[in-house]
């Protein structure tokens, strides 16, 4: 099989590497030759090549860059007769990306759940989706999702069918809502100076684990889902001021 992989960042690397120990030749595109150079040496792509190769050349094309470029990149393929057998994004929001994929053949929305707080080529693993949840979109198409299922096992991932607004209703909650609030806790943990950091229990070690994520990743994905997050993280709040004023809100230990 050739896998087509169109950023090579941390999730794009990951799955080149763990391809390619399956057995796959992994052609890779990024628009930074450093990151692209870096996943060569470290085994995750096997030949560099451009956007329109990878289209014409590979049977399985992975799309691995943000999520408003996931967007634009999508739009550009619009009707456009498909050389592919599988073509799927990562993004961890899917009702933009659904939308701007409407006139795309052999699509599949999907989302890892997983990751760390690095990035870049650098922080890849061919482990990294081992025993973790991938969230597929239904297209449809059950060849198709068939198709997107195994491909999904084959990179040791538990593959899950949900809808679009339902997943990111879901992930603001379980996913992007606790990365803020990560980051705002991090940043008052560390203004508090070295004592601070040094009285972090396990959780307290763990938020400033993820308060050092990519920012600016982090930024549009919170952008592309603000009325979720907004409205979980409203909740919250009135949970929280509800417990510290000694009121039951139903949800705690």
């Amino acid at each position: 099989m050739r896998l087509g992989i169109i950023g090579t960042g941390m999730i794009g690397a990951s799955i080149g590497l763990r391809s390619r120990a399956e057995g796959a030749r992994v052609l890779g595109y990024d628009a930074s030759d450093e990151a692209l150079e870096t996943a060569m040496e470290r085994g995750a792509v096997d030949e560099r090549t451009s956007r329109d190769e990878i289209y014409a050349r590979c049977e399985h094309i992975v799309i691995a860059i943000p999520p408003r470029a996931t967007c634009a990149e999508l739009r550009s393929l619009a009707r456009r007769a498909a050389d592919w057998q599988l073509l799927l994004d990562v993004a961890s929001v899917k009702r933009s990306i659904m939308k701007a994929s409407a006139d795309v053949a052999k699509f599949a929305g999907t989302h890892p759940l997983a990751g760390n707080e690095g990035s870049g080529p650098e922080a890849a693993s061919a482990e990294l989706f081992d025993g973790r949840t991938w969230a597929l979109v239904p297209s449809g198409d059950t060849s198709l999702d068939e198709r997107a299922r195994g491909f999904v096992s084959g990179l040791g991932a538990t593959p899950i069918a949900v809808d679009a607004e339902l997943h990111d209703a879901a992930v603001a909650l379980t996913s992007h809502l606790p990365q803020m609030i990560a980051w705002l806790l991090s940043g008052k943990i560390r203004e508090g100076g070295p004592l601070y950091e040094a009285l972090c229990g396990p959780a307290g070690r763990e938020i400033l684990r993820l308060g050092r994520s990519r920012p600016d990743l982090w930024r549009e994905i919170l952008a592309e889902n603000a009325d979720n997050v907004g409205a979980a993280g409203t909740a919250l709040a009135r949970d929280l001021i509800a417990t510290c004023n000694g009121v039951d809100a139903g949800n705690g230990p």
